[in-house]
C-alpha cells in the first residue's frame, strides 16, 4: 500500500468547501471520484490538510491517500488532469511514508484575502476578490497587523458555533502583511492554525482600521478578552485562499516574518544611531530606530536574508539588520 502526498488547486465558487457533504457537491468528493475513475476502484477517502469554507479557494492545497497501485506519479497528475473539472487542478504526486498525514503533520498554514480595491466592479475577479471601492490605508493597516503576529488566544475573532470545535482558540501567528499593487490589495497571514472564519474576521478588522471604526486599543481589547464586538466584520469568502501548507519546520517563517518577530526588539548601538542620522540627513528630533522600523512595516519592503543579516529595500532607502543581535547596522539611501 503506498501513500501518496498530493497537491492541488481549485476555484471554490461552485464547491461547497473541501469537506464532503451529504447534500452539496465539495472538491472531496470530486477529487475521490476521479480517483477511483483513474485507478479502477471505489473512490478512497483523502485525508485534506484543512477545511476550507463554501467559495472559499485554494492555490496550493495538500492531501494524501493511501492506494494499492503502481501508477507512476507523474501518470497520477496526467491523468488526474484529465478527469477532474477545470475548477481543480493536480499539482504534483509523490510517494511519502505510511505515517505522513496531509492535516496533522503540518508545521503552518498561509493564506491570502485579496480585495479588489479599484472604483469599479470587474466583472473578470467576481467571486475571486471582495471588491471595496474605498481608499484604503495600508500603512494603518499594516500598524495593526503587527498586534495579531505572536502567540495570542484569539476566541474574539473566531465565529461563535466555530468555538465548539476546538479544543482551544489559542493560535501563533508567524506573519501578517498588507500590500497593495494596481489595485488589488492582497492580505497574506501565516500561522500553525486558524480559527473557522478567522482570517475573514481579521481581514474584516484590518479594513475596519482602515476606515477609523476600529483602533489598535480595539485589537488589543479583543485579544485580551476574547470578545467579538471589538473586532470587525466578516468578509465574504470570495476573496480567500490556501496560499500554502507548510511541512518542514524551516518553512514557517519567510524572511520577512523572522523579522516581524524581531520588530520590537530593534536597535541601535554605540555611534550607530547617529552615523545613520547623518547618512540619512534626519532631524535630531526624530529617532532612528523607529524611523528604520517605519521603513520595515512599508507596503512596499522586500525582504531577505543571507546569513546572520537581514537585508531589506525600503521606500528608497536600504537597511541591514543583524538578525542574532536585532541590531540596526547600516541605513542609507539607494
Amino acid at each position: 500500500m503506498r501513500n501518496l502526498k498530493v497537491f492541488i488547486s481549485y476555484n471554490g465558487a461552485d464547491y461547497h468547501g473541501f469537506q464532503r457533504q451529504d447534500n452539496a457537491v465539495s472538491v472531496q468528493e470530486v477529487v475521490e471520484k476521479a480517483i477511483g475513475k483513474l485507478l479502477k476502484i471505489p473512490p478512497p477517502v483523502i485525508y485534506g490538510c484543512s477545511r476550507t469554507d463554501a467559495g472559499v479557494h485554494a492555490r496550493r492545497f495538500c492531501f494524501n491517500v493511501h492506494v494499492d497501485s503502481r501508477i507512476p506519479c507523474e501518470g497520477f497528475v496526467k491523468g488526474m488532469n484529465t478527469l477532474l473539472p477545470y475548477s481543480i487542478a493536480v499539482l504534483s504526486c509523490e510517494d511519502v511514508p505510511e505515517d505522513f498525514h496531509a492535516r496533522f503533520c503540518t508545521k503552518a498554514k498561509e493564506y491570502v484575502y485579496l480585495i479588489n480595491n479599484k472604483p469599479n466592479r470587474d466583472v473578470f475577479m467576481q467571486k475571486l476578490a471582495y471588491h471595496y471601492p474605498y481608499k484604503l490605508d495600508i500603512s494603518a493597516m499594516n500598524r495593526a497587523a503587527e498586534l495579531f503576529i505572536g502567540e495570542h488566544d484569539f476566541a474574539g475573532f473566531c465565529r461563535a458555533e466555530g468555538k465548539a470545535r476546538v479544543k482551544s482558540t489559542v493560535r501563533t501567528i508567524y506573519d501578517l502583511n498588507i500590500s497593495q499593487k494596481n489595485g488589488i490589495c492582497e492580505i497574506k497571514i501565516r500561522g500553525n492554525g486558524f480559527l473557522y472564519n478567522m482570517v475573514r474576521i481579521v481581514a474584516g478588522t484590518l479594513i475596519y482600521v482602515s476606515e477609523g471604526r476600529r483602533s489598535l486599543d480595539d485589537i488589543r481589547r479583543a485579544l485580551n478578552s476574547g470578545e467579538r464586538d471589538f473586532a470587525g466584520v466578516t468578509l465574504p469568502a470570495d476573496g480567500l485562499y490556501l496560499n500554502e501548507v507548510f511541512y518542514e519546520e524551516s518553512e514557517r517563517l519567510s524572511a520577512a516574518g523572522q523579522l516581524s518577530e524581531r520588530m520590537k526588539k530593534l536597535h541601535t548601538t554605540g555611534l550607530g544611531a547617529q552615523r545613520i542620522r547623518r547618512n540619512l540627513v534626519l532631524p535630531d528630533c526624530e529617532d532612528v530606530v523607529e524611523w528604520c522600523k517605519n521603513k520595515l512595516r512599508g507596503e512596499n519592503a522586500s525582504v531577505t536574508r543571507r546569513g546572520k543579516n537581514f537585508y531589506v529595500i525600503a521606500d528608497g532607502c536600504e537597511i541591514t539588520v543583524n538578525a542574532e543581535s536585532n541590531t540596526i547596522i547600516t541605513a542609507h539611501r539607494v
